[in-house]
């Protein structure tokens, strides 16, 4: 047990370490806003719509008559209920599977049982992820590269915060892709990297880390819209390579920092829509429209995505309501940008949905920009 003054010596750490995380938090919340506030004015102006903000956090955009209110990337379209369904993880893919369609083996437990999830580890050759079953997206509380039982428990806990109900399944090999699909059509494909640094030959890796999220904040382009960290992912994917965050790269080395690609940047995202096998695209379709979604984006891990989604080649990973837009955005060639903002607005004018009639011209009510 440690003395009482190394412990408080401790919490002090503790304190001023979560002090900083908020403010970095906080920090890039507001260039989130800021972004996807261009972005719908961007996409609005393009299509002839008004956009402006209201009191209330959200931004109204209007045209032909019709209103609707977006908020970064949230979207008037899929029913809350719908959203509720295939956030919860473990129905998403009990749903597949009802589809006929490839899942990867999986175990729902909580931390007061961690059996179920220990029996599947141990029957798995190579490393696991968890995830919370809901409450959570963005890949948070998900944890990759899982192999002792130690690290299962450290996992779990972590999951934990989100969700009392876990999800264990193997890792799969191969690449992340999200398909974006709007009303059963596929309008983008993108191929999502694990985030890599640059060795400088000086700087350790946690002050690379800290380098690239000073980069993301103050560059003139916007590249990433969430914070860079060192966590558990982070830590088991350094201790795979025989790393930890106190190693220092060699000059022009390049270093993947961990395996989930939630935190990555425009350099590691990768236009594939004209790769994606037809099979995959219909397949793909075909349950989304099953499941009565109309603008999804579905995460497939396979090794290759210009062949058909067989059990040996991968499977779909997640089905995501309210998917972030600005993964379409921020990519490495920004000549194969699909304006994706700009077509989801236009075929919710055009059809109808996701947007309410509004009987008052604009000169007989408050201007869209009152604060």
């Amino acid at each position: 047990m440690l003395p009482e003054r190394a412990r408080r010596q401790l919490y002090r750490l503790r304190l001023l370490t979560d002090v900083r995380h908020v403010y970095l938090q906080m920090r890039f919340e507001r260039l989130r806003e800021a972004f996807y506030e261009r972005l719908w004015r961007d996409a609005a102006a393009a299509i002839g719509a008004r956009c402006g903000p209201t009191r209330y956090g959200l931004l109204r955009i209007e045209r032909g008559g019709f209103a609707t209110f977006v908020r970064q990337s949230e979207v008037m379209l899929d029913d809350p209920m719908t959203l509720e369904v295939i956030g919860n993880k473990a129905l998403t893919y009990q749903l597949l599977a009802e589809n006929g369609v490839n899942v990867a083996r999986h175990t729902v437990y909580t931390m007061r049982d961690l059996a179920p999830a220990e029996i599947l580890m141990q029957q798995t050759r190579g490393p696991v992820v968890v995830k919370p079953v809901g409450g959570t997206g963005g890949g948070r509380g998900v944890t990759t590269g899982i192999t002792t039982t130690r690290e299962l428990r450290k996992a779990s806990r972590r999951a934990s915060r989100f969700d009392r109900h876990l999800l264990i399944e193997p890792q799969q090999q191969g690449h992340n892709y999200r398909l974006l699909y709007l009303n059963g059509r596929l309008i983008d494909a993108i191929r999502r990297d694990p985030p890599v640094l640059c060795g400088d030959g000086s700087s350790s890796i946690r002050a690379l880390v800290r380098l690239a999220n000073k980069f993301r904040l103050t560059a003139d382009t916007t590249t990433a819209l969430s914070p860079l960290k060192i966590d558990n992912d982070s830590i088991n994917w350094l201790r795979s390579e025989d790393l930890t965050p106190r190693s220092r790269p060699a000059k022009g080395e390049l270093v993947q920092i961990k395996r989930a690609i939630n935190e990555n940047s425009a350099a590691q995202n990768h236009n594939v829509l004209a790769e994606v096998h037809p099979a995959t695209a219909e397949l793909s379709a075909r349950v989304i429209g099953n499941l009565g979604l109309r603008f999804v984006g579905l995460d497939i891990i396979c090794r290759d995505i210009s062949a058909p989604l067989e059990a040996q080649n991968g499977y779909i990973s997640e089905i995501n309501t309210q998917p972030g837009i600005h993964h379409h955005y921020l990519v490495a060639e920004p000549e194969k940008r699909v304006p994706v903002a700009e077509l989801l607005l236009d075929e919710m004018f055009g059809a109808a949905q996701g947007v309410m009639q509004v009987s008052l011209p604009p000169k007989s009510r408050a201007p869209l920009e009152a604060a």
